[in-house]
């Protein structure tokens, strides 16, 4: 896709046309930012503009060449991604020779990380000579929603180049393009994509609704008080998921309590029904928040949204998701 079809990230953009035109392009980079807002997206169409050839610097997005590298099929450009939750030394093994090599048929060889803060240690040691010595016709692209878990050793080499979320019309315009829904289901997402429109494309709303249902009833348990054998049964099932579904359900949660403190806190006197309800991640189902939020003080829904959070801090810890869970839980259930 050429830079000028990129939605939002004004500044991205306008940093690497800037340096793509006066040929200031720095051999390698990291790209920053919250997952889901098109970093890899200007990692292709970076890569396409360093090899287009119809429209050089720029990238036309529709000759052979753009549509390859678009498709993942261009001999100059190569995507990594983590094996398992690491990218591993045989894969950068793999991508030295690949970056060290002469083009193929294009102008400069693109190597991107995907999740560049996977790299384990030994993957990390090793693609260190690489970026302090990088071949002059390679280009090399980090992506990292989490860059302080890089080594400071790589974050140190790689000038960053930082990406914002969307606003809420970029959103809709980037899901009028990606995923396109009937009108209630495009809402849906436009809300729950909270400036990150990528880690919704892919959503399958059914059975999205099936788990808010299921947060919304631990939701209910734990503003009642009284059910602790339901929540610890809530906490097993929930705490068993695989890490990307147990995230999952996370961030429904913290949006769901997000939901609910703004409840507790509107209306403001000069605040309008609508505006409210233009802060709502979950506006479809508000009459259910309403009556959740009578259960909650405004101060244990702030202790709640922490506690979750603290949750996901420690994934990167390998916890015990079950224990873990349970404990906020019944902690929760405890607070008055």
């Amino acid at each position: 896709m050429a830079f000028h079809e990129l939605i939002g990230q004004s500044a991205a953009r306008a940093f690497l046309q800037r340096a793509l035109v006066t040929g200031r392009l720095p051999a390698s980079l990291l790209f920053t930012g919250p997952s889901g807002v098109g970093k890899r997206q200007f990692a292709l169409s970076l890569a396409q503009a360093l090899n287009c050839p119809e429209a050089p610097d720029t990238g036309c997005g529709i000759c052979a060449t753009c549509r390859r590298i678009a498709q993942g099929e261009h001999p100059d450009v190569k995507l990594i991604v983590p094996d398992g939750a690491h990218i591993r030394i045989g894969q950068v093994r793999e991508a030295i020779p690949f970056a060290t090599d002469l083009p193929y048929e294009g102008r400069r060889r693109v190597v991107i990380f995907e999740r560049a803060d996977a790299f384990n240690t030994a993957a990390a040691n090793a693609f260190l000579k690489t970026l302090e010595e990088p071949p002059a016709h390679a280009q090399l692209i980090l992506i990292s929603a989490r860059p302080d878990a890089l080594p400071a050793t790589i974050r140190s080499r790689c000038p960053v180049v930082r990406f914002a979320l969307l606003s809420p019309e970029e959103v809709e315009r980037c899901l009028e393009r990606y995923a396109r829904r009937p009108p209630a289901d495009q809402r849906l997402l436009a809300r729950l994509a909270q400036g990150r429109p990528g880690t919704v494309t892919g959503l399958d709303l059914e059975v999205y609704r099936q788990q808010r249902r299921a947060l919304l009833e631990l939701l209910t348990l734990l503003g009642q008080g009284n059910a602790i054998p339901r929540l610890l049964k809530a906490a097993q099932y929930f705490g068993k998921l695989e890490r990307p579904d147990f995230e999952f359900a996370l961030d429904i949660l913290a949006s769901l309590v997000h939901d609910l403190v703004c409840l507790k806190v509107a209306p403001a006197a000069a605040e309008t029904s609508r505006s409210l309800e233009d802060r709502l991640v979950h506006s479809d189902v508000q009459p259910k928040l309403a009556e959740l939020a009578d259960l909650f003080p405004l101060e244990r829904l702030h202790q709640t949204l922490n506690r979750f959070e603290a949750i996901r801090r420690d994934l990167d810890r390998n916890i015990n998701r079950v224990l873990a869970l349970e404990a906020a839980l019944l902690e929760l259930s405890a607070r008055p």
